[in-house]
This record gives C-alpha cells, structure tokens and sequence, in this order.
C-alpha cells in the first residue's frame, strides 16, 4: 500500500477509536488510555534503553500511572469519597525507586533516568486525564474530544501555514537545532486554527466554557501542542530515531500521536483548575 493512502486510512482509523472511546461509548474510554499510557511509555523506553533492559522497573513504572489514573477517575466519578487515597499511586515508585538495589549488575544503573523520565514526562500527564473527563460526577468525554480536536487542528495549522510561510530564508526559526523547519509562522498557523476550532467549538455548544476562556484554551492546545512536539524531537534526535514505533502505519508509534496532547493537555488542565473552569 502506498504511504499516502496507508496514512489517510489508518488515520481515519485512529480518530474513529478516539470518537468512540469519548463519545459514544465512555466507559471504553479508560481501556484506551491504560492502553495508550502502557505503551507510549512502552515506546519511550524503547527507544531510550531497548527492548530488554530494565523490565521488571519498566512495569513498575508503567503502574504508577496506570493506579493514579484508575483513582482520579473513581474520585472523580464519586465512587472514591477520600481523595487521601490517590497517595496510593505512590508506592511503584517508592519500590522502582529500591528495586535495583538488589541487582546483581549495576554497571548501568545510569539508563534509570530514562525510567524516571518516561514516568514524569508521559506517564504522570497522561494519567490526569479524569480531571478533564468528569464533571460533577458525570463522565463526559466532549471536553476531551474537543481538545484534542484543538491539539491536531492546531498541528494541521502550523504545518500548512508553516509550509507555505515558513520555509523563507529569512524566516525566524523556534528551535533549529531540534526541528529546523518549525517556525514562527508555523506556531502563528498553530494558534490561528486552535483558536479558531475553539470558538467555532464554543459557538456549537460542545466547549461549554465562557468564549474568552474558550479563545485562551485554543491557544494553549496550540502552543503546548508545538512545545509536546518539540520536546519528542528533542527525544527522537538524540536517540536517533525517525519514529518511537510501528504500532499505526503510515504514522509511526502511538507517541508519534500523542506527543502534542501529552503536554498541551496537562497546561489546559492547570488553566481549567485555576480559574475555576473545572
């Protein structure tokens, strides 16, 4: 199959799971993102250490997240009355953190910061997305759905307006060391479509937030979503990878896909909760 067609369809694939886990059928929801927090840090360690290093501190890793996102998510819906218990979610990594004590062979014990990097940067962002899924008790994924929404269109943005603007020789580059083709243009493309799915969002009644807060959440999708992609650049180019796996063809790995969202997602968040949006 040639890569145009393999990526259009296999994309179209990606964002039906994605309607349907948050609309349509919500309790599949919390499946897909145990999943997608399992094997993007699956990816990511990967990618840093290897298939094999370290396994047994890779699935110690991956619980932390996995039991903070199972108790956001039963506090948020009511079914947690103490919010005392989430500390729970600590203790994989109080025992990732003693764990290699015990190894016979320490001589590259330097690759477990990449264990605790993959845990801070992808799994503890992924794993607030409750906070975002629920609302009085109810879940309800068209929050969710419509940030991502602003997330990819933002990336659609900067990559049309970055292409036809962006690529001149005078033109101001964000980071050329990481990504060199990203721009000014680019970020400028990225706020113009995140604002502007967010106000068209916000006037279809689906973003359910006041329309300057809805214009301040498009641009945070937009420039937290360039910086997520940046930050995987940054990642990708040290290791020396054109893409963190294979799982969606004609894409690359499920953190190729997510990367955007691991950051901009979180920002929104912390915006939500304090101007008291949440």
């Amino acid at each position: 199959m040639k890569e145009l067609p393999k990526r259009i369809i296999f994309g179209v694939l990606f964002a039906a799971i994605v309607v349907v886990g948050t609309v349509i059928l919500p309790p599949l929801f919390h499946l897909l993102m145990a999943f997608a927090i399992a094997w993007t840090l699956h990816e990511f360690y990967v990618m840093s250490m290897g298939e094999k290093d370290f396994l047994s501190e890779r699935v110690m890793a991956a619980l932390a997240p996995e039991l903070l996102y199972g108790l956001l998510a039963l506090y948020k819906s009511g079914h947690l009355v103490n919010q005392a218990y989430l500390a729970i979610s600590i203790l994989p990594i109080l025992a990732l953190i003693v764990a290699p004590i015990w190894r016979k062979d320490h001589s590259n014990h330097g690759k477990l910061a990449y264990i605790f990097a993959g845990l801070g940067y992808i799994g503890l962002p992924m794993s607030l997305t409750p906070i975002l899924m629920y609302h009085d008790g109810t879940q309800d994924g068209w929050l969710i759905l419509s940030l991502l929404l602003m997330v990819w269109g933002a990336d659609v943005g900067a990559y049309f307006i970055g292409t036809a603007f962006g690529q001149r020789p005078n033109s101001i580059k964000i980071a050329p060391a990481i990504s060199p083709k990203k721009s000014l243009w680019g970020l400028f493309g990225a706020v113009l479509f995140g604002i502007g799915i967010a106000v068209g969002l916000h006037y279809l009644g689906l973003v359910k937030l006041p329309l300057g807060a809805s214009v301040a959440v498009g641009g945070l999708a937009a420039a937290g979503g360039l910086l997520g992609d940046l930050v995987e650049s940054m990642w990708k180019r040290y290791f020396g990878v054109k893409d963190s796996g294979n799982l969606i063809p004609g894409h690359g790995g499920l953190y190729d896909r997510l990367d955007s969202a691991i950051l901009a997602l979180p920002v929104i968040t912390v915006y939500l909760a304090v101007t008291g949006l949440l």
